[in-house]
């Protein structure tokens, strides 16, 4: 979806834009006035070490969906539960990999149907929001072992890619996302072996077909991204055989 800012109120910190909110949820964070200043097109936080008491009374409320238990880093201002970055329409990070072998074809996963967002949906061979307190290689290769069971050594050999800038709504409120694309060469014979139970299939995809696919909003902007930048570059390779696991 589109994103429209006059749907929603600016979130603000410390003199900073920081998110999005709707109106319901703006509304109902007027209960708590000593943490935040709601006024009209815009709430501001006024306390941030009350914000995870409040946090998880909206997760009790259902204004907060799908618990993780895992923190963000937001602005380097504060964490926050990571399913609470969507519907305060909060700025995160993502590291996302594209599994490339013999400069032809590219792993594409399918997402575990009880994933909390996008179900089922097809993906990159990596990907994963960047947690707090860990750097940017740390999540990937945290990620990568996780999810494709690529060993940190394999997966330092990734290379930096693109940005990927994303600002859309979404049922949960607004994906407000940076992604860091890294590619990866992985060799013909490597089957990734998913660790944490987030993956349900993989598939080896020529380029073309792979764009093709179901992929998430995410997982299609960064595989472009990785197809961009090889039609950019003199005597790339066509598209070859697929396979699937």
């Amino acid at each position: 979806m589109s994103f429209d800012p006059a749907r929603y109120l600016r979130f603000t910190a410390e003199g900073q834009q920081i998110g999005w909110l709707r109106p319901a949820l703006a509304a109902r964070l007027a209960a708590w006035p000593g943490v935040f200043d709601v006024q009209t097109g815009q709430v501001g936080l006024l306390q941030v070490d009350q914000l995870a008491a409040v946090v998880e009374q909206l997760a009790r409320e259902g204004f907060v969906p799908g618990w993780r238990n895992e923190r963000y880093r937001i602005a380097d201002l504060f964490e926050i539960e990571r399913a609470a970055a969507r519907p305060f329409g909060l700025t995160t990070h993502a590291v996302h990999v594209n599994g490339i072998v013999a400069g032809k074809a590219m792993w594409i996963a399918r997402r575990s149907p009880s994933k909390p967002i996008d179900p089922g949906l097809l993906d990159n061979l990596v990907g994963g929001g960047m947690t707090a307190g860990l750097t940017r290689e740390e999540v990937l290769q945290k990620e990568a072992w996780e999810e494709a069971g690529i060993a940190a050594e394999l997966a330092r050999s990734a290379t930096p890619g693109g940005t990927v800038r994303i600002l859309r709504e979404v049922p949960e409120g607004v994906q407000s996302e940076v992604i860091y694309v890294y590619d990866l060469a992985l060799a013909e014979d490597f089957e990734p072996k998913n660790q944490d139970g987030e993956v349900s299939q993989f598939m080896l995809l020529p380029f073309d077909d792979a764009v093709r696919q179901e992929l998430t909003y995410e997982a299609g902007l960064v595989a472009r991204d990785f197809l961009s930048r090889r039609s950019a570059r003199p005597g790339s390779a066509p598209a070859g055989a697929g396979r699937a696991t």
